[in-house]
Parts: C-alpha cells; structure tokens; sequence
C-alpha cells in the first residue's frame, strides 16, 4: 500500500496492475497479484475429491438434501454430504498413503477434465435408526441383495428391527448402455388392505405370481427385479441394467412429526464398471501431468478402447 503523488489525488479504479481508492483525503494505491496455479500433485488430489463429491451430490441430490438428521432440509443436508464425504476420502487415502499401499486400489474416480461420472462409496445418510447391510452379486448378473429370513412384512421387521410404518428406500446406480443412472424405489412396512385399513404383517410383500398385493400410493415399487432367493432377496430398479452401487435407507416418523434416518455408505460393484474402473492415482496422475490433454475426444492417441 503506498500514497501516490500530486499527479495522482482523486485516482480511483484499476490502472495496470495497480487498483486506486481514497482515504482520509489521500489516494491509496494496492498492487494487485494473481495467486499462482502451479497444479501441484497435492492440489490434484484435493480437486480429484472435490469434484468426485460435488458430483455425487449433484447426482444423489433428490435423496441427499434431506438425508441427513439433525441437519435441515437443502443446503444444510448439502454441506452435510460434502463434509464427510471429503472427510472419509481424505482419510482413505492419507491411511492408504502412509501404509505404503497407494492410491492405485482406491477407485471410482475420474482426472479433471473428463466428464464421465461414476459413484464413489458416498455416505449418502447419517441417523440412530438400525443400519441395513446390503451387497451386490456380480456372479448374478450383478444384482443387488439382502438377507431377509421371508417374504412377509414382519420378516423384513424382524430382520432389522424395525417397527410397523418404518420406510425402507433402496437407492441403485445402475449401468445402463454405459451410463450410470441413479434409481430409487420406496416400501412402506405398513401393508394396507384394499380399502386402506392396516393389514397383518404376515402379509407377503411380494405373491407367488411376483405382484405387490398390498402396493398403494405410499410406495414407490420401481423395480425391474424384486425376487426371494432362500434367506435373500435380490433387486434391480427401474429400466434395469448392472447394479454398480446400492444402498438401503430406513426412516422413521415419530409422534411429533420428527423424521429419523438410518447410517448408509454405498456399496460398490466394481466388476461392473469395466473400462471405466479408474483409480485415484491414475486420475492424480492425468489431471497433474498432462492438465491440457482432453483425453475423452477421439483424436486422443491412447483412447484405443474408448477412453479411460
């Protein structure tokens, strides 16, 4: 900061590299710097991560801006997902660094300036409710599961104990046509008669014909796949395609109108990604080493199996 010369009184704006303002009676002149980018491998990783996390936001927003109890609705949900997912990715990969494994085994991510997406084991909702464990067979066609002891509502109730009215949400990313689509599909653990009244839960959720006998207007039962199997039933939503990600939410309303979550981190299926598998060292590497490069256009010389 210094204070200019007669020729100078009055000067106020920008001139060069030099801003101008007044005060006190005196022109005051700041030099202005441009911070420098020197795109560093550490600030590669930190906007791998970033952009990983912004991204999965965007996609999982319809479930993940209202997810997360004890945090409003929106743009506090937002801040919610955005903090520990960066947590847990900073924390994976710092352990993996300073064990000596690498980041060539932490996938799910792409370099800066490619424009494909594809899911991270995002924590998509934090609560107290019981925690539903769920997996994905890739032996199977790469289905979704979960171990479920029968058909009946009061199985389900039992497997995870949960109460009568408690909502199960199964969240999918599904590879369809080598995209990846966000699906979800809603059950409501409270079967309902044809005229509206409560029905026992030893109602069966699905019939021997594969119909949903007690299906209403409460549920959201987009599902391509909903299938027993002995003690598991497998499911694919919507259109169908290769489950690549699945997670099981529980909610919960209580007397008082207040909505309760439970825990759930998606699960992967890497074996279904194929050509897309890409790791956090690779994406380090391109978006430090070559930032210029687009590496999704078809004149790139080493796009021989459609890009990476």
């Amino acid at each position: 900061m210094a204070e200019m010369t007669k020729d100078m009184y009055g000067a106020i704006g920008r001139v060069g590299n030099k801003t101008y303002y007044q005060r006190g009676g005196k022109t005051i002149s700041r030099i202005i710097t441009t911070p420098k980018n020197p795109k560093t491998e550490e600030q590669s990783l930190q906007r791998v991560l970033l952009k990983a996390v912004i991204n999965g936001y965007s996609k999982l927003k319809e479930i993940c801006n209202h997810s997360f109890e004890d945090y409003d609705n929106g743009f506090a949900c937002m801040n919610r997902f955005k903090k520990v997912n960066m947590m847990y990715l900073r924390e994976h990969a710092t352990t993996l660094q300073h064990t000596g494994q690498g980041l060539d085994g932490f996938n799910q991510f792409a370099p800066l300036q490619s424009e494909k997406w594809t899911p991270f084991a995002a924590i998509i909702s934090e609560g107290h409710l019981p925690e539903v464990t769920v997996g994905i067979s890739a032996e199977e066609g790469h289905v979704a599961y979960v171990s479920v002891p029968g058909r009946t509502y009061a199985d389900f109730v039992a497997a995870w104990n949960l109460q009568r009215g408690d909502l199960v949400t199964f969240v999918t990313v599904q590879k369809r046509d080598g995209k990846y689509e966000v699906c979800i599909a809603r059950l409501v653990l409270d079967p309902r008669n044809a005229d509206g009244s409560g029905a026992p839960m030893t109602t069966e959720i699905v019939d021997s014909d594969g119909g949903f006998p007690c299906s209403n207007k409460r549920n959201e039962l987009n599902f391509s796949t909903f299938e027993f199997t002995g003690d598991r039933f497998n499911f694919v939503l919507g259109r169908g395609g290769d489950v690549v990600a699945v997670g099981i939410i529980i909610s919960r309303e209580d007397e008082m109108g207040n909505w309760f979550r439970s825990n759930c981190q998606l699960v992967l299926n890497e074996a279904a990604f194929g050509p897309d598998l890409c790791s956090l060292a690779k994406a380090v590497n391109y978006s430090y080493k070559t930032p210029d490069i687009d590496m999704e256009s078809e004149l790139y010389l080493n796009n021989a199996e459609g890009g990476k």
